[in-house]
């Protein structure tokens, strides 16, 4: 059993909070050494620079807030975080430079308006995470935000589940396109209709990502709204209970229980667990609408519209949130339904009537959280990176906004694909998803004259969709000086060699990685 497993038996996450609430009061430094990891259970991470800073993360589901929500937060970005505050490719926030003194506090005020940290981070169900638009704009087959929900309600401080070999992230969707990333989640329920005639959910199981990518895999398993708790709830204790799953960290998720025992047979252990048959799935292949909401979009209602702006690598100051809470309440017709949080790290103000569209976009904060953002700005997603995570090799935030200003600068838009996607992780573990992008960078190391450097693996067509696909890495180690005019070569490889009305995406799909190795491969002088 690892260090972190036996911390784990003998104190479950949840039961951590008397000693959090005990070291608000008396100072971090009290804190169990082993026990500083498990305030995870509550959300908190501590900066690598140990000296008692917390990044805090808050749930929010399927990303939906009301105006007071969002005030809420930018009160204490703007009080205890340094005025900063990031959206994350789960539909949550993040608030870095916390100290544990002003925790009451801050959860005295998240309780106020229904928001909460547990289960926010550590090895435990976390945020779930659904359609940005639910309810709003898209072909909705069932109402996936009721059953996000439920299940969020369900798991909610659950002592049965809050004991998992690693984090577990669950994925909903109620609409047509599937859009929800569900393939890369440790469950992915995607809505279809039985043969019978009920609105539900087919089920898929063991996504995710890091150094061993999996595709969340078909069970042949369909379910209610009603039964969605249930048997999302099977397949977690079942997850629980698996002992190979907990010998080490790096095998620890779901996916890799699914690739030992097979869909099947993991099919027959859910319905055991249920106690009852559970109704065979409806074939139909995972879609991904490629819409990251961005722009003024309408609503189905005919009367709505929303408007969804870029935030630069996902990062806001607090004065910033608040002021979309106030653009909500001025222009927008529902305060308890005021923005909401996308998988890409931006926001969508909704319930725009569409004659206060104009008067929206001609606020100021528009102008720099743009719903018309070029097309770097629009597709780049990154993780926090070196500047605050221990795992991180590389800083990632304030380079990407370098790169995507020089990509900008010197790549011209030419079919490139509105949905164009350029992520950005400071390591392997995947929190900006590298894999699914079409180009993905990953922060690595790379020794030159007897010292290490930043330097990055570039990966070229990652997709979601019917036909999805992880990046090929096609270049390896390049040094942080060289990123740039690196990035610039392959967009300019594609742009002298792509078909006719040919995305990025489409020229990458019928590429081989060899092709682009040897293409962006430096050839070396000979020494004379």
């Amino acid at each position: 059993m690892s260090k972190i497993e036996r911390i784990k038996a003998a104190t479950d996450g949840l039961d951590v909070l008397p000693e959090l609430l005990r070291a608000a009061r008396e100072g971090w430094e009290t804190l169990d050494p082993d026990h500083v990891g498990l305030l995870k259970w509550y959300g908190l991470y501590a900066h690598n620079t140990g000296d008692g800073h917390f990044m805090m993360r808050v749930k929010v589901i399927q990303g939906k807030l009301s105006a007071a929500q969002v005030e809420t937060m930018a009160g204490i970005a703007e009080e205890f975080g340094r005025g900063v505050i990031d959206c994350t490719t789960r539909q949550c926030f993040q608030i870095h430079w916390i100290t544990l003194d002003n925790i009451p506090e801050i959860f005295r005020r998240l309780e106020a308006v229904g928001m909460t940290t547990s289960g926010a981070c550590g090895d435990i169900t976390r945020n779930v995470v659904g359609c940005t638009v639910s309810g709003l704009a898209h072909d909705e087959i069932v109402d996936g935000y009721a059953t996000s929900e439920a299940i969020h309600e369900y798991f909610l401080d659950n002592k049965l589940y809050s004991n998992l070999p690693r984090k577990y992230k669950v994925s909903v969707t109620g609409c047509a396109e599937d859009c929800a990333r569900g393939l890369i989640n440790d469950i992915a329920l995607s809505a279809a209709i039985h043969e019978d005639g009920t609105k539900g959910f087919n089920l898929r199981v063991g996504g995710g990502l890091s150094t061993a990518p999996r595709f969340a895999r078909w069970v042949d398993i369909f379910v209610s709204p009603e039964e969605a708790p249930e048997v999302v709830a099977a397949v977690t204790g079942i997850f629980r209970d698996s002992d190979d799953n907990r010998k080490a960290r790096g095998k620890a998720r779901l996916k890799f229980l699914v690739d030992r025992i097979g869909p099947e047979a993991l099919r027959a252990e859910i319905i055991e667990r249920v106690g009852r048959d559970l109704r065979h799935g409806v074939p139909k292949a995972p879609g991904l609408s490629g819409e990251d909401h961005i722009g003024v979009l309408p609503q189905a209602d005919g009367a709505h519209s929303t408007v969804g702006m870029v935030v630069p690598v996902g990062r806001l100051k607090a004065h910033q949130l608040l002021e979309l809470a106030q653009l909500a309440r001025k222009h927008g017709s529902n305060a308890d339904d005021a923005l909401r949080l996308t998988h890409q790290q931006n926001v969508v103000l909704p319930w725009i009537p569409n004659e206060h569209v104009d008067a929206l976009l001609a606020e100021p904060l528009v102008s720099d959280l743009t719903p018309a953002p070029t097309l770097f700005q629009r597709g780049l997603q990154t993780c926090t990176g070196k500047e605050f995570c221990g795992l991180a090799k590389v800083y990632t935030k304030s380079r990407a906004v370098e790169i995507a200003k020089f990509l900008d600068e010197h790549v011209r838009p030419n079919g490139h694909g509105e949905d164009f996607r350029l992520h950005f992780a400071g390591c392997s573990s995947s929190c900006a998803q590298h894999q699914i992008a079409d180009v993905g960078i990953e922060g690595v190391l790379k020794k030159v004259d007897g010292e290490f450097v930043e330097a990055m693996d570039i990966r070229i067509g990652g997709h979601l969709g019917e036909s999805p696909k992880f990046g090929d890495v096609v270049l390896k180690k390049v040094p942080h000086w060289d990123l740039n005019e690196t990035l610039l070569r392959i967009f300019s490889l594609y742009e002298h060699n792509h078909d006719a009305g040919e995305t990025f995406r489409d020229f990458a799909g019928r590429t081989e990685p060899e092709w682009w190795t040897n293409e962006l491969t430096p050839v070396e002088e000979p020494v004379s």
